[in-house]
């Protein structure tokens, strides 16, 4: 029947009585109904199959030591890579709490005031509010930290994070990069050097 032209289907229903016509024209409207449904329908796939064959974002690749800045300062600090480090930490010579208390969760939500120094002898005070207080685990124990937010930049890639404030002067690396800045825009490898972001200049500098 479907595939009579459209004049000589009109014809047929013509010469049935009145309920055979009724019959006959709901069944028509029912089946063209359904096929409209389904070439419509084919789009709505074909999108969805492009949708899911879009590329995620190739992730970059950092050596160990990487350059790292901070967005509202003009100073660079030397970072080793730390996967296993959930959180940034960086070297602060000196600290002092506004108005603080000696229990150091009554000092979230505070302004601290803290000193922080690269290995090329560049200090500079800075302020910043107090969101966390967390016990931390390093290899040589646990030590209680503040955490502040700062805006670090690496490799391209700028993003605000919680950094806990400790004395690092016998350590290596003025800042140890974390995994709450590496999450989901870094891969590390650790046979790589870093070749764009200036370590081997800051390496010569004496660490």
């Amino acid at each position: 029947m479907f595939g009579h032209p459209p004049h000589l289907v009109g014809g047929i229903i013509e010469s049935m009585d009145t309920n055979i016509k009724a019959v006959v024209g709901l069944i028509l409207l029912l089946a063209m109904s359904t096929l409209g449904g389904l070439l419509t329908s084919v789009p709505v796939e074909n999108a969805s199959l492009a949708t899911s064959k879009t590329k995620a974002p190739a992730k970059r690749v950092l050596g160990s030591v990487v350059t790292v800045g901070e967005a509202e300062i003009d100073m660079l600090f030397l970072a080793r890579v730390d996967t296993g480090a959930q959180t940034c930490s960086l070297h602060t010579a000196e600290k002092v709490v506004l108005n603080g208390s000696r229990f150091m969760e009554d000092n979230i939500g505070k302004t601290i005031r803290f000193r922080i120094e690269n290995r090329q002898s560049e200090s500079q005070w800075l302020e910043r509010p107090i969101a966390e207080v967390r016990l931390i685990t390093t290899s040589e124990g646990e030590e209680t930290r503040y955490l502040v937010p700062m805006t670090l930049t690496c490799a391209g890639v700028e993003r605000e994070v919680l950094v806990s404030l400790n004395d690092r002067s016998r350590m290596s690396f003025s800042m140890l990069l974390g995994r709450n800045f590496l999450a989901g825009e870094f891969v590390v490898d650790v046979s790589r050097a870093d070749e764009t972001s200036g370590t081997s200049k800051l390496l010569t500098s004496g660490l």
